[in-house]
């Protein structure tokens, strides 16, 4: 009898039949690393054809390529293919052939593999582009035992394969979020201690994001893969407020923890935690109990709003029991049918040292446990409102949590924070127990994500008009609110831009706007925040927005939202006409109803007023401080109205709710900030002031990612202190002071810059200008640079100079915190080897500066033009910057640290491989300094060399080369306060203190 199938004759396939091939087919090929990886495609969609009993027309080749390449980016066969191909690209698997991922290369093999001619592949690469631009996390680490390789990650993968379908199709996230979140998350999984090792081994790491960037997806992923791998008690420490703690249980039970779960222990009424939660529906579902499916159940032991108090379910709920008793508990054979222990704990001394004094009880039962500590905004402790005492408390958080460490020895530490400068880096009291020994990563920009650097026009010249970031999207407050330019005009973007939200939601289906939000900041106490609510309301109600507000609001769009929409996001749906926008100006007043406005803070009078963004659509304006100054998520934000005063730069950071993922509405976002802000005897400008944290973290996440590239040696988690410009340290107390000593660098083909000057005049620094120039003229020359690919002249005066004379200058220059800059002095003496420094040139731009109004300085035969800049930062102890882009491409140009394709014959004349450059303003601050008080501001150009090595550290104390801090009877040297970048690229975008 012949068995064998013989598929249909007729030689067609529907639609809904060619997916089903398409799926079997990539299904077949699979997209792990234990998968078989491409194969040849034609060979797979046959075979799957058949596996479906299914005819293969004549066509079917040229059909199912149609679905796969589509010209819709919505298709499903399109879609389902790219997210193979994204994750081939970048799979460490044994079918790469050793191709590095996200690489051209690594696509040809793809290709290859696949058997695709090349008209697939022309198409492919421009349908579904290979991510070439992808760069690793940056990652300083002590060597690690290498342990979740591909082979043990493929054992166990439940929770992180369900955790990926949440995100992919409830949460929509694009598929190369993914993969970038699972890259991401496997560097900090794989620096964890084996959680099946015989030897306890407590591993304390940083992971550094940004300010509303997601950091809360990339734990609840490093959650998945560690569960997955073995860890079976995690411990979330989950901000100061009750409200942060709720949102980020809620977010886990969500996202990974399931509904089977979650309703496993009803109360009395058949009720659980989220039984009236109107996103029920959304949570995640495995389909039934994990431990049914070969997997393992968790068990929460904090609830939406249960913080811990005790173990509500008596000492049982930690009883960890063993499958094989002669077997220690985490043995591969007790450890993964074992269930996992979830508490998220708010961040306060009093829970915690609870929380630790139960654990200790259970020491003996605890000491095989494998277990995750996940610290979120690490640098936040409780904040006492009456009487503020954050270091206090900070300290007391700390011990608590070292209180869980003792109780947990085989507990993993990992802190996150939004800050590159962590208290663990600047204060060496709170880096004692909680220092990040093992590892700090610094996670990548995510895509889609508006933060400091998109209100700022960094890098020098601002492009004009609405194509400027701070001229599309800032908006200046001065004086009183009740002047029309402040919080009317707030409250009227914030109204239009929710109507033309409704505008694009009706045209287009992508486009959804379930929140809309403004944000008034004013001040950070409590009884203020009764009085800002009112005036918010009262402008609100007298806006006639039926009325006489429509003009206002149909000037705003003409003059502000339109010309922005079309130079930011021209992409976007927009209407032409204020007409056509009209009807929805009525459905925004409509969502936003009779009740405009709510207070959020710490206020139990005002609990019910919070809005839970989780249950609700919040169409409104949220008045506060505290509260929405940290970790609290403030959906759908658009305007923001800030006018508070910070005391330090990392308050002031994480102030800025404003950042986020903005899809839909980026060119409609808006922050309303204070430009003269009382502080003291003088005034703030908090733009300026936030634009001085963008500029520190900016350099300072640079800094960090080219070191972490060294392998000569590779940078330790303890050598970072030292990096840290001077001006951002904390005193400290008691004579403590950072091991670690930066002696050296290599600054070859690096711009140096240090803006740290005297507020008051300083004539010792003139007078060793006029020592350094003697009696010279110097020669006057015309120079050449590019600005947005254009030539561009501009006049200079220059001269050759001996080393020594310019170290001497730079030895003996005051300072306005007299930072010791022994690392660059020591370079430039051959410290490290041959800096390859034959000369200098002194380069003086001839800068035109109006504000100065041709006021010039002079140095013997020499006649300099005084230039304007502007002081940032705490105390003004510095400037901005002194040197203009186009000034440093052409002194890396001269020093040969990077070509110039418009070079000028001098340029040529002047260039020489080893000459460095010094350029030098004379400026001053008109705005707070005595007219006379002129700055010797200057910048450094090196040119390459040949050293091999990047840093030289010592340590303070040799005998204990492995402390972090130390205790000495000298005080605490002030680090180096110079700012670096690579001299070609930075020049280009521009650097500065």
């Amino acid at each position: 009898m012949n068995l064998r199938f013989n598929p249909p004759a007729e030689e067609s396939m529907s639609p809904e039949e060619m997916l089903l091939v398409i799926r079997t087919a990539l299904s077949t090929m699979g997209e792990s690393a234990q998968d078989l990886g491409p194969q040849s495609l034609e060979d797979e969609l046959r075979g799957a054809a058949r596996k479906r009993r299914l005819a293969f027309p004549a066509d079917g080749m040229e059909r199912l390529t149609g679905q796969l390449l589509s010209d819709d980016a919505n298709a499903t066969g399109r879609n389902l293919f790219a997210r193979h191909l994204h994750r081939w690209d970048f799979l460490d698997a044994p079918w790469t052939a050793g191709t590095p991922p996200n690489t051209r290369e690594r696509r040809q093999h793809i290709y290859e593999l696949l058997a695709v001619d090349a008209g697939f592949r022309a198409l492919c690469d421009t349908l579904i582009p290979a991510r070439t631009d992808v760069e690793e996390p940056t990652v300083i680490a002590e060597k690690h035992e290498p342990w979740y390789i591909a082979e043990r990650k493929a054992k166990h993968t439940f929770y992180w394969e369900a955790y990926k379908r949440q995100l992919r199709e409830v949460n929509g996230w694009p598929e190369g979020n993914i993969i970038d979140l699972d890259r991401t998350t496997d560097q900090i999984v794989e620096r964890l201690s084996d959680p099946e090792r015989r030897e306890a081994y407590q591993t304390k790491g940083l992971v550094v994001g940004y300010v509303q960037s997601g950091k809360t997806a990339n734990f609840t992923a490093v959650v998945a893969k560690a569960v997955d791998a073995g860890y079976r008690l995690v411990i979330v420490l989950a901000g100061t407020l009750n409200v942060l703690r709720e949102q980020t249980q809620r977010r886990v039970d969500k996202e990974l923890i399931g509904k089977e779960i979650i309703g496993l222990h009803p109360d009395e009424h058949g009720r659980h935690d989220y039984s009236d939660d109107a996103e029920w529906q959304s949570f995640i579902s495995h389909g039934e109990l994990p431990s049914n499916l070969g997997a393992f159940d968790w068990q929460r032991l904090t609830g939406s709003k249960e913080d811990y108090r005790k173990l509500a379910r008596g000492i049982d709920a930690l009883e960890f029991h063993k499958v094989l008793n002669g077997r220690r508990y985490n043995d591969p054979a007790n450890l993964h049918p074992s269930k996992a222990r979830l508490m998220v704990v708010k961040k306060n001394t009093t829970v915690l040292r609870r929380l630790a004094h139960d654990l200790g009880a259970l020491r003996g039962r605890l000491d095989e446990v494998p277990a995750l500590i996940i610290d979120d905004e690490s640098d936040q402790a409780s904040v006492n409102t009456v009487k503020p005492g954050g270091d206090r408390d900070r300290t007391g958080t700390n011990k608590a949590i070292v209180g869980l460490l003792a109780a947990l020895p085989r507990a993993q530490y990992i802190g996150y924070t939004a800050t590159p400068f962590a208290n663990v880096f600047i204060n060496p009291d709170d880096a004692e127990d909680l220092f990040p020994k093992d590892y700090i990563i610094s996670l990548d920009r995510p895509v889609g994500y508006m933060g400091v650097a998109d209100f700022h026009d960094l890098g020098g010249n601002a492009p004009k008009g609405f194509a400027s970031k701070e001229r599309a999207f800032v908006r200046s407050v001065k004086g009183d609110d009740s002047e029309a330019e402040n919080l009317q005009r707030a409250i009227d973007s914030f109204v239009l831009a929710g109507a033309i939200k409704f505008y694009r939601s009706r045209a287009s289906r992508d486009l959804r706007f379930k929140h809309h939000t403004m944000l008034v900041h004013r001040s950070h106490q409590m009884q203020d925040h009764e009085e800002d609510a009112k005036l918010v309301r009262d402008t609100f109600e007298n806006a006639a927005y039926h009325g006489a507000g429509l003009v206002r609001l149909r000037s705003l769009f003409e003059e502000d939202f339109l010309p922005v929409h079309s130079a930011q996001e021209p992409g976007l749906p927009m209407p032409a006409r204020f007409k056509d926008l009209e009807p929805f100006v009525a459905k925004c007043l409509a969502a936003i109803g009779d009740k405009p406005v709510s207070i959020v803070n710490g206020d139990l009078a005002n609990r019910d007023q919070t809005p839970n963004f989780d249950k609700e659509s919040v169409w409104r304006i949220l008045v506060g401080g505290t509260k929405l100054s940290r970790g609290y998520t403030v959906e759908g934000l658009t305007i923001s109205y800030y006018r508070r005063r910070a005391k330090n730069a990392d308050t002031l950071m994480q102030m800025g709710r404003w950042f986020g993922f903005r899809r839909g509405y980026r060119d409609l976002v808006r922050l309303f900030i204070g430009r003269s802000e009382p502080d003291g005897k003088t005034t703030i400008d908090l733009y300026e002031a936030f634009e001085s944290i963008c500029l520190d973290e900016e350099l300072f996440r640079n800094k960090l990612q080219r070191y972490s590239r060294e392998r000569n040696p590779p940078l330790t988690p303890k050598q970072i202190p030292p990096l840290v410009p001077s001006y951002l340290l904390m005193p400290t107390a008691r004579n403590k002071m950072y091991n670690a000593k930066l002696q050296s660098e290599n600054l070859g083909g690096e711009f140096v810059e240090s803006t740290l000057a005297p507020k008051a005049p300083c004539l010792a620094n003139e007078k060793l200008v006029r020592s350094l120039l003697g009696a010279q003229a110097l020669k006057k020359i015309g120079l050449a640079t590019e600005k947005k690919g254009k030539a561009v002249g501009f006049e200079a005066r220059v001269a050759v100079l001996e080393t020594g004379a310019v170290l001497k200058f730079l030895e003996s220059y005051t300072w306005s915190q007299d930072p010791k800059l022994e690392p660059v002095f020591e370079f430039i003496r051959g410290g490290m080897g041959d800096p390859n420094i034959k000369d200098w040139l002194f380069l003086a731009p001839v800068v035109d500066s109006p504000k100065t109004e041709g006021e010039v300085w002079e140095a013997g035969k020499n006649r300099f033009p005084v230039i304007h800049r502007g002081r940032i930062g705490e105390g003004t102890l510095r400037f901005k910057a002194y040197s203009d882009p186009g000034h440093r491409a052409v002194a890396a140009a001269i020093s040969g640290a990077e070509d110039l394709p418009c070079r000028s014959p001098e340029t040529e004349k002047l260039h020489s491989k080893n000459r460095a450059v010094i350029l030098f303003y004379p400026c001053r601050d008109t705005r707070t300094e005595p007219e006379k008080a002129v700055t010797m501001g200057f910048s450094l150009l090196f040119p390459k060399n040949n050293l091999t090595q990047r840093f030289y550290f010592t340590v303070r104390d040799a005998g204990r080369p492995d402390a972090v801090v130390i205790e000495d009877d000298s005080p605490p040297p002030i680090q180096n306060s110079l700012r670096r970048s690579r001299g070609g690229s930075a020049a280009r975008k521009g650097r500065g203190s």
